[in-house]
């Protein structure tokens, strides 16, 4: 049997018939309350104008003529009748209720609005005992997806069993549609399924698209069936066809498998598995392997992979009933072009929580494993991680940290004083490779602090102390052994709140908040002999300091009144600005931290971030400026607008001294009501180089949009367009 996912969403389609099923059922709550609520209602007399309230379920009924048969245990109504319940009305010329068949018949123009939904049908005839019954001519529109769907006669066989003769299906509010579904005939069944027979895809009432007949889901839960295909093209990859699967094992499980034909490569096979265990524990599992024509043809651009290429994720994240938190990630792909190849590999998980690499900024892939657990005062943390390299060509020499465990304790008063606290830290870390140095290493650091009040002044001196105990083995560098390290920290932070409120009466504002928080401060760390250490991460060397530092943070933040809420107030930061600078007395620092050898001042840092309340306008400037050389290190300016539409643009300038000058580009911006044209560029003004350029528009009239975008990458240069066509409340048809 050929699906119909080709023309009908799956998701939309579930929607369409979820809704459908509360129209029709919502006669059955009507019904049934009527039926319940009778025996506190009077016989009504043979009087014109009548009313009945039922109040027992709040339903009122009006109608010129209004009759109870006591005898029959029927309710007639007849002219201008109208039935109200809980935000429900029915209007019909005619209506019976019959309590002892569970009937209800109502003739004439009917009409029966649920606030923005309404059937309307010629004739309408509901057992609310059996849920059994009939429409005729009805017409339905629904406002969630604008659905407006008719059909000549409705017939509902049983709880989710329907039978529809001549029914049409479109989004569009033009009585000639744009695009329309007529089928002549649509069967559900109790199982969940639909089957329509003869189903045309009519544009202006044209016939376009015919499929004699077709199986499509139409339970509201998620159903088994092909989701949308995918066509695109590619200079690098030739014609691309995407299809996938979508397994709905059970309520709990599902597994998505995914065909993917590549004109220049071959064929790509994935599949992606889906649990949740309960509300405190869910994962994923995917996998991709493709026998890439493309590595065999041309081995030079692919030096360190074989035509056999995969890629593999899981993803893990629990919390037991003790509290502790269990989470694993799996990234891990077969060579180093696999994600430039092949982008969206990991972009279908569905937890994002556990902080996936970027492969286009980031050299490595991480995998990890942990459990953690927190008490009021303490928490204990462990956890493994496996780097994959994306420059080398193998992982034999990449340092993996397998395991780490982490035990903390927080700021906490020394024997009940509320003037001196102290907190510590403790890591041990096994750092593993195939080649290279391996060994385990200890790190324990507690501290104090003493936070002092003189006036508006807070001054808080602190000490910390550390030792450092290493176990190394397969060194080339020093015998296997141990060693150890002992060092000290010790400084000053003095600081202060300067604040001043103004009375505001703009923007919703009745006050603003201006603030100056200075800070000095003063850090000491001795000059320790760390030779004969290893060096496996910059933990493993410890820099002499002895330095001053100085900072001003400024902001401005407005007080909201909430409306009808006297003395409640919301509050909102508006701008941020940070400046400062560092400066050392030591003469040579060995480039560690803020200073370059035989200089004594640090760069000089300063950062404005401006954000409007309703997150529409977003402003950063940042800079780094180097006093001996007179020259800026480092630049960033970034102007950021949105609104609700989905209108926004975005640009960015960014230099780096002696590493690079970009400008980044990105926007959609709407020329018409109905047209939208959007883009992005990557471009560095180093060289006068375009990286990267997309650029496209979205054209949605009413009740569909076509979305067309070419993407140009010039190193290497390739060439990729999107072409998607979407039937608004149905889905589309085409992708990347």
């Amino acid at each position: 049997m050929i699906t119909t996912e080709r023309y009908f969403s799956q998701e939309n389609m579930q929607r369409f018939r979820g809704k459908t099923n509360f129209i029709i059922f919502f006669l059955a709550v009507l019904t049934a309350c009527l039926g319940g609520a009778s025996l506190a209602v009077a016989a009504v007399p043979n009087l014109p104008g009548a009313t009945a309230v039922m109040a027992a379920k709040t339903v009122e009924i009006e109608a010129r003529y209004l009759y109870y048969d006591k005898q029959a245990n029927l309710y007639h109504a007849q002219g201008d009748v109208v039935i109200r319940q809980e935000g429900m009305e029915l209007k019909a010329d005619k209506a019976i209720l019959n309590q002892a068949t569970s009937e209800f018949e109502a003739w004439g123009e009917v009409l029966l609005r649920d606030r923005s939904d309404y059937l309307a049908c010629r004739y309408l005839k509901f057992n609310y005992r059996d849920q059994i019954g009939s429409i005729k001519d009805g017409r339905i529109f629904i406002k969630e997806k604008n659905y407006y769907i008719t059909g000549e006669k409705i017939e509902k066989l049983g709880p989710n069993a329907y039978d529809v003769e001549n029914a049409t299906l479109t989004t569009c509010d033009a009585e000639r549609a744009a695009w329309l579904i007529r089928c002549k005939k649509v069967q559900v069944k109790e199982g969940g399924y639909g089957i329509v027979d003869d189903a045309v895809f009519a544009v202006k009432n044209v016939p376009v698209l015919y499929l004699p007949k077709g199986v499509f889901p139409v339970n509201t839960q998620r159903q088994t069936g092909f989701l949308l295909p995918g066509i695109g093209y590619s200079d690098k990859d030739g014609v691309i066809v995407k299809n996938a699967f979508f397994w709905a094992i059970n309520r709990s499980h599902d597994l998505t498998l995914y065909p993917e034909i590549y004109g220049e490569r071959g064929v790509k096979f994935g599949a992606e598995y889906r649990y949740v265990i309960n509300e405190q524990a869910q994962g994923d599992v995917s996998a991709f392997f493709m026998s890439d024509k493309l590595v065999e043809d041309d081995p030079a651009a692919y030096p360190d992979a074989d035509r056999e290429r995969w890629a593999l994720g899981a993803h893990h994240m629990q919390t037991l009933q003790n509290g502790t938190r269990l989470k694993a990630a799996v990234n891990l792909v077969s060579d180093n072009e696999y994600l430039d190849d092949f982008p969206d590999t990991f972009s279908g998980d569905f937890i994002d929580e556990l902080g996936n690499s970027d492969y286009k900024t980031d050299t490595y892939l991480r995998s990890l494993a942990s459990a953690g657990h927190s008490w009021e005062r303490y928490n204990i943390t462990g956890e493994g991680r496996y780097y994959q390299s994306l420059l080398k060509e193998n992982d034999d020499t990449t340092l993996q940290l397998l395991p780490e465990l982490t035990f903390a304790a927080r700021n906490q008063p020394v024997a009940g004083a509320d003037w001196l606290f102290w907190q510590m830290q403790g890591v041990y870390t096994n750092f593993w490779r195939r080649e290279g140095e391996r060994g385990q290493r200890f790190d324990l650091v507690p501290s104090l602090t003493m936070p002092l009040k003189f006036g508006a002044f807070e001054v808080s001196p602190f000490l910390e102390l550390r030792e450092t105990y290493y176990q190394t083995n397969n060194s080339a560098v020093r015998k296997d052994g141990s060693a150890s390290r002992e060092s000290m920290a010790a400084g000053v932070e003095i600081k202060t709140v300067a604040e001043r409120v103004y009375a505001f009466d703009w923007f919703g504002m009745d006050r603003l908040l201006h603030t100056l928080e200075p800070t000095v401060g003063y850090r000491y760390v001795p000059d320790v002999d760390q030779s004969d250490l290893p060096a496996f991460d910059d933990l493993d060397y410890l820099a002499e300091e002895s330095n001053v530092s100085w900072a001003l943070v400024s902001r401005l933040v407005g007080r909201y009144p909430r409306a009808g809420q006297p003395e409640q107030f919301d509050y909102h930061e508006w701008l941020k600005f940070q400046v400062g600078q560092a400066y050392s007395f030591i003469d040579v620092a060995d480039g560690q931290r803020f200073f370059e050898n035989d200089q004594h001042a640090s760069d000089f840092f300063s950062k404005l971030e401006l954000h409007s309340r309703d997150g529409g306008l977003y402003m950063k400037l940042e800079n780094r400026f180097d006093p001996y050389q007179n020259a800026n290190q480092l630049v960033t300016a970034l102007l950021s607008t949105n609104n609700q539409g989905g209108d926004f643009l975005s640009l960015e300038y960014r230099y780096e001294r002696d590493l690079a000058e970009l400008f980044t580009g990105v926007g959609r911006l709407p020329l018409m009501p109905w047209l939208d044209v959007y883009g992005s560029i990557r471009y560095s003004l180093v060289d006068n180089h375009i990286w990267e350029t997309i650029y496209g528009f979205n054209y949605h009239p009413q009740c569909w949009s076509l979305d067309f975008s070419i993407d140009e990458e010039h190193e290497p240069y390739d060439l990729s367009f999107r072409l998607l066509l979407s039937l608004n409340g149905l889905g589309g048809l085409g992708k990347n």
